[in-house]
């Protein structure tokens, strides 16, 4: 099978129809994103009546977003890689004592994302956790390490 991609920008060269193309290809991770926004952190659900709280939400669920669809991608893509490639050493250590998920002394970044999941309120059982169970789990581990952060300065 072919497809025709339809543009109105300028081609001039077949450096053109790359970078056309790779905007495209990303625009599906671009609607990714704001699938986790709208249901992972629910940021519509949030009723705010003015631009400066809209920035204010946004500044505060944009990184988790992020972060979410990030460790996500790469569990899929890879996730055997080590799980220091999406997290801190604090995060990891606070999944490891916290965690409702037993996850190893290396852990890979799917191991790392089940624990994130776990700590979201997923269930094995329910198949692969969904936005909301990751975002929840995400914000979940962050307030964690922000709490162990403050502990320490005491």
């Amino acid at each position: 099978g072919s497809w025709c991609l339809y543009t109105t920008e300028p081609i001039g060269c077949a450096a053109d129809i790359e970078r056309i193309v790779d905007g495209y290809r990303a625009r599906w991770r671009i609607e990714e994103l704001f699938k986790v926004l709208k249901s992972g952190c629910a940021i519509e659900k949030r009723q705010l009546e003015s631009a400066h709280g809209l920035v204010n939400a946004l500044a505060v669920y944009l990184p988790i977003a992020w972060r979410v669809l990030r460790h996500r991608n790469l569990a899929d893509e890879d996730g055997d890689q080590p799980a220091s490639k999406t997290m801190t050493a604090l995060q990891l250590k606070i999944l490891c004592k916290l965690g409702r998920t037993k996850i190893p002394l290396r852990p890979t970044v799917a191991d790392a994302l089940r624990a994130v999941a776990a700590l979201g309120g997923h269930l094995k059982r329910n198949g692969p956790p969904g936005w909301i169970t990751l975002a929840r789990g995400y914000e979940r581990l962050l307030t964690l390490e922000e709490g162990a952060q403050f502990g320490a300065e005491m």
